[in-house]
């Protein structure tokens, strides 16, 4: 889906008080379940995917790259707690 159409990706949610996820974030979907290892392809795939994004839209903010559990917690529960958040951080910087 293009980026400047609104998709109804994140649900119910939530992010540092703001109401409605949908209304002004990014979804990025990774293939994969809460407690399996991601595959090096889909970090570095994903890192690829996040600094392009970063560099088209000068507002994101690599610190606020966050999973579904972050702002649905209790109805979502991905990336799981196998995702490598500090890899992927590192891959960003």
């Amino acid at each position: 889906m293009p980026f400047g159409l609104r998709a109804w990706h994140a649900g119910v949610s939530q992010y540092q008080g703001r109401q409605g996820c949908n209304d002004f974030s990014i979804g990025i979907e990774l293939e994969g379940v809460d407690d399996a290892a991601y595959e090096d392809v889909q970090y570095a795939q994903l890192a690829a995917l996040i600094r392009a994004l970063l560099s088209a839209y000068p507002s994101l903010d690599r610190q606020r790259v966050v999973g579904h559990s972050d702002i649905a917690p209790g109805r979502k529960t991905d990336p799981g707690p196998a995702f490598e958040w500090g890899r992927l951080r590192a891959l960003l910087s």
